[in-house]
């Protein structure tokens, strides 16, 4: 099964019956690497996170309670494999009654907001935020965070 094709029925809730090749596939696709066997489990290592992970291969089966963790790690870490993971930042777009038009906001960057009269305007404007927003953080020092926040998982 291809990793990402996994990854969604993980972030399903379809933990059971995961052949542990595709599991292993799937680890190795966000950035995993097989670090060493010991009898039936697999260390794996990641060279950006100090998390190790432990892997039981049974009857050629990955166990469900190690399944169910691995999303987590994902989310954590921002781990999806190639094509799935975030190259920009999220960016909600509503109508607010309160302000009488459209805000848009950008969740992973604080306070990065703005408003429109339509949600094209509140786009446009938004993006104008944005590149404002990093470079006056960066001018000043301040840490830009990475491209992370997602409404839902692997949505």
């Amino acid at each position: 099964m291809h990793p990402r094709k996994l990854l969604r029925r993980l972030a399903a809730g379809g933990h059971a019956n995961v052949r542990f090749l595709d599991f292993q596939r799937l680890v190795e696709a966000c950035g995993f690497e097989l670090d060493r066997v010991t009898g039936s489990h697999h260390i794996f290592v990641h060279p950006d996170i100090p998390t190790l992970l432990n892997l039981q291969d049974v009857g050629g089966h990955a166990k469900p309670y190690q399944v169910r963790q691995f999303p987590r790690l994902v989310e954590r870490y921002d781990l999806r494999p190639p094509g799935q993971r975030m190259s920009d930042y999220h960016i909600n777009l509503f109508y607010s009654d309160e302000d009488g038009g459209y805000i848009a906001d950008i969740p992973d960057l604080d306070a990065c907001s703005a408003f429109g009269s339509t949600p094209q305007e509140a786009l446009t404007e938004v993006l104008r935020a944005k590149e404002g927003w990093i470079a006056t953080a960066r001018d000043r020092g301040i840490p830009v965070p990475k491209p992370r926040y997602r409404p839902a998982l692997y949505a």
